[in-house]
């Protein structure tokens, strides 16, 4: 059986004569012990030094004294918590990668990284060496002002400045005490070290299998707290959950990213390959073949990137988009000279007056603490600019998760009605439901009927039997960066299957045969077949919603003539998604966008369940989802004794709370029709991205029919076009089944269930009947000015420091409602229009509590949030 050593070295305070008076730590030595005590209750054998005992030379003792009892198969835990430096070296070009030496700052002098390497080369073949690094390890960000073209480097300021201002502690030794060190004893203590290992690489000829967990990369500080460092206290709620137990380090490490931004932790490994070790939970002592080594890995000491990825166990229990955050930059003056990127970030568009960037592994989770930072650097530097997140992602979606159920098993998903035998494909459009088979034989009698959507999603996929009859190949768009604009089409590949194509089939599906169903249905299979649609790919996936590519759709749409926008997407808000709601309602263009969906399994919901942005908005119809026998499309309505297996089983369609459904509809949802790549369908289209575009079809059919009749009540006009919008919402709202089909009908479809033929019997309401439903970009806005004023009285704006305004300390708020499940529950019930509530709200100490409690919300917010 392997055995287990372990030693804890933190160090709070150093020998003031050899350092210089450097500031003491307040947390090192509380790590130190935290990992002494984790490490015996797994069963090591534990040493540790602390503060004055901690010396380069008890230090290396312990070490070499390790090596010399441990057996192929045992294991060493090492773990360090407290300032770190460097020390330049004089190696010869070529031999290592680095040019300085890394160092722990033990009590009397430094530790050099070479002298680590040493000890570890005594330890034998088939052992393993796992080191926890709570320090910093480079100096390079001692430079005193960023390179001001170098967005990376603003980045990195704006994020240390920040932490500064708060009180946090750098672990990173102070330039004037490194200075100091090197002038006092670089001759005499150091050089004579270096010397020794001048003429051989770093970690050569080491035999064990070693890995590091590091704290920061190589250019990045990392910060002390009041208990624990921000390293040590990361671990310390990843051992809370049992699921972490099965990851293995470079998911240890994927898993701190996703708890804070910055510094970004770090992850390298070198020596002997024993595959055991790669997989396990690193810390565990007895694992299966502990000693078989298989090969060796060459001492790269650069930072390895960690792939954002999740374990099997994850997948369902904790699921997350492996996704990395996007910030667009607004310049208000276009800076003289080129932008770089620098390492952390990649452009992936630049015009005249933005830049849209991609943070290289920083998880969209952490995306406003990077905007905050990078906008106030810029700031300092003279360089104006609006620094936005780009990208509102869905956790709880990946290619486990997709809208449709598996290719390869195309049956009706059981726990949800109509289970098999019940239905057949195209129930939705029947006259008991939908009614918009009904409904589009009318509108191809009526003479001239014509009609445009605009589809927005992730494309579609080419040659689909079932791809609308008037798809305008013309005028298909995509907005996504670095792809052809003039090609809509999907990739399946994306683990999707297609969620653009399923969506686009269901709004205006041309003819199928039953021998493409299964031999269940033949016919029209799409809402509004008449229609021609035209093809908006805003993303490369459905969990993506990105405002940017949304408005720049919306203007596309309008621009196209198209009447209807069908969107099965939901996200954050913002005014960019705002203001551009407003043009196409001014414009005369019905937005139907899903209300949203949620999931019920394991560990609680994975997402609010409410209506999401922009159905939120009261000027854009949200689609909601009843199911085959019209009840909510909720899990407390599944079948009673259904089995509940992982898939889309799992997902339910949201809705509320009551001041988001004054606009909202619903339509028909699970187990509707869903076009695929394997099969031409499968029978378990679900969630509300099924719902939407029949909602969508119902209004197009809607305006095709009656088209003349509004041009002559002047809806056409411009500064009237807006009505023609109220109208359409007139007739499917009136026209919906209500009470008499399902008597709570109010609190989760709020005007009721679509009834698409009933619709077009109702005559267009007159222009007296009609109001203007308010402004999408004053109610937005005026949430955010709410919360701004609750801002303006707090800590943070008593500061003369730099800050982010208000607005857009608000703004952040609300993502963050939306992003940390600790707030869903809040976020599902809140009226975001009455200000006495959203005030009363915010200013409990328990919601206070929260934000700073949460890993997601930034600095600058912690810091509004306080009195």
């Amino acid at each position: 059986m392997s055995k287990g050593y372990s030693l804890h070295i933190g160090l709070n305070k150093i020998d003031k004569q050899h350092y210089s008076d450097v500031p003491f730590l307040k947390a090192a030595v509380a790590d130190a012990e935290f990992w002494k005590e984790f490490a015996e209750q797994s069963g090591y054998s534990a040493r540790h030094f602390h503060d004055e005992e901690a010396t380069a030379s008890a230090v290396l003792a312990t070490l070499n004294d390790y090596a010399g009892k441990m057996a192929p198969g045992d294991i060493l835990l090492l773990t360090y918590a407290g300032h770190g430096s460097q020390i330049a070296n004089e190696k010869a070009v070529g031999l290592d990668n680095e040019r300085f030496d890394q160092t722990w700052c033990l009590y009397d002098r430094e530790l050099l990284d070479d002298e680590l390497f040493e000890a570890f080369r005594a330890f034998r073949e088939g052992t393993r060496i796992l080191i926890v690094s709570d320090s910093c390890h480079s100096g390079t960000i001692a430079r005193v002002v960023p390179d001001a073209q170098n967005l990376s480097q603003h980045l990195a300021a704006g994020l240390e400045k920040a932490a500064g201002a708060r009180g946090m502690r750098s672990r990173k030794l102070p330039l004037a005490n490194e200075q100091d060190v090197l002038s006092l004893y670089g001759e005499t203590v150091y050089a004579p070290v270096q010397k020794r290992f001048r003429t051989k690489a770093q970690a050569a000829d080491v035999k064990a299998a070693v890995k590091l967990l590091a704290a920061c990369q190589d250019d990045q500080t990392t910060f002390d707290g009041d208990k624990n460092g921000v390293f040590t206290e990361s671990f310390i709620g990843l051992f809370r959950k049992a699921s972490t137990r099965k990851k293995n380090a470079p998911e240890l490490i994927d898993a701190i990213r996703e708890r804070y931004y910055y510094p970004r932790p770090n992850f390298f490994e070198y020596g002997a390959i024993i595959p055991a070790f790669d997989t396990a939970f690193p810390f565990k002592i007895d694992i299966p073949d502990a000693a078989v080594v298989t090969g060796k890995r060459s001492p790269d000491l650069k930072p390895r990137p960690v792939g954002r990825r999740l374990t099997k166990e994850e997948e369902w229990d904790e699921v997350k988009v492996k996704r990395n955050a996007q910030l667009l930059i607004t310049w208000k003056t276009p800076p003289a000279g080129d932008i770089t990127p620098g390492n952390d970030m990649e452009i992936l568009e630049k015009g005249a007056d933005f830049l849209l960037v991609e943070l290289k592994d920083t998880p969209h989770e952490h995306s406003w603490s990077a905007a905050h930072a990078l906008q106030q650097s810029l700031q300092q530097a003279g360089m104006e600019a609006v620094v936005e997140p780009d990208l509102s992602v869905t956790p709880a979606q990946d290619k486990r998760a997709t809208r449709e159920a598996d290719a390869n098993n195309p049956d009706y998903i059981r726990e949800w009605p109509p289970a098999m035998g019940d239905a057949a494909i195209g129930w939705h459009l029947g006259d008991t439901h939908s009614q918009l088979a009904k409904a589009t034989e009318e509108v191809r009698a009526t003479p001239g009927a014509h009609v445009r959507i605009a589809h927005l999603d992730t494309g579609y996929i080419p040659k689909h039997p079932a791809l609308p009859e008037n798809l305008d190949y013309q005028l298909q768009r995509s907005f996504v960066s670095k792809e052809n604009p003039a090609v809509a089409e999907d990739k399946p590949e994306s683990g999707q299957d297609g969620h653009g194509l399923g969506t686009m089939v269901l709004l205006a599906g041309g003819k199928v045969s039953k021998d493409q169903t299964f031999g269940e249905y033949e016919g029209y299979i799409g809402g509004a077949p008449v229609a021609t649609v035209i093809p908006c790919r805003i993303s490369e996936s459905v969990v993506i919603m990105n405002d940017r590519t949304f408005a720049e759709a919306i203007d596309y749409a309008i621009a196209n003539g198209c009447e209807v926008v069908s969107m099965s997407m939901a996200g954050k808000p913002s005014q960019r998604m705002a203001k551009a709601v407003n043009r196409a309602y001014e414009a005369g263009v019905v937005i139907v966008s899903a209300a949203s969906n949620c999931w019920y399994k394991g560990t609680g919901a994975l997402l609010p369940k409410c209506v999401l942005f922009p159905a939120a908005f009261e000027r854009v119809i949200a689609a909601t989802g009843a199911m085959h026998d019209h009840r909510p499309y909720d899990v407390d309505f599944l079948r009673e004794g259904s089995e509940r297996a992982i898939s889309t089983q799992y997902m339910q369609g949201s809705w509320g709370p009551a001041s988001r459904m004054t606009r909202a509809l619903a339509g028909y949802t699970p187990n509707t029709p869903w076009a695929s790549t394997v099969h031409p369908f499968v029978r378990s289209g679900g969630g509300t991205s099924s719902a939407t575009p029949q909602v969508a079809a119902a209004a197009a059919l809607y305006i095709a029919r009656h088209r003349e009749e509004m041009e002559k009540k002047g809806y056409y006009e411009e500064g009237k076009k807006w009505m023609k919008v109220e109208a359409v919402r007139h007739a499917l709202y009136t026209s919906a089944a209500k009470g008499d089909i399902f008597p709570d009908w109010k609190k989760y479809y709020g005007n009721g269930i679509l009834r698409a033929w009933d619709a077009l019997q109702v005559p267009v309401a007159e222009p007296a009947a009609l109001t203007q439903s308010p402004s999408a970009e004053s109610t937005w806005w005026g949430v955010v000015e709410i919360v701004g004023s609750f801002f303006k009285r707090r800590k943070l704006f008593r500061s003369s420091e730099p800050k982010p305004s208000a607005e857009a300390l608000a703004t952040e708020l609300l993502h963050l409602l939306q992003t940390d499940p600790q707030f869903y529950e809040i976020f599902s019930r809140i009226d975001l229009s009455n200000p006495v509530e959203m005030e009363a709200t915010i200013g409990q100490p328990e919601f206070r509590d929260k934000v700073l409690a949460s890993p997601y919300a930034s600095a600058w917010l912690k810091e509004a949030i306080q009195m």
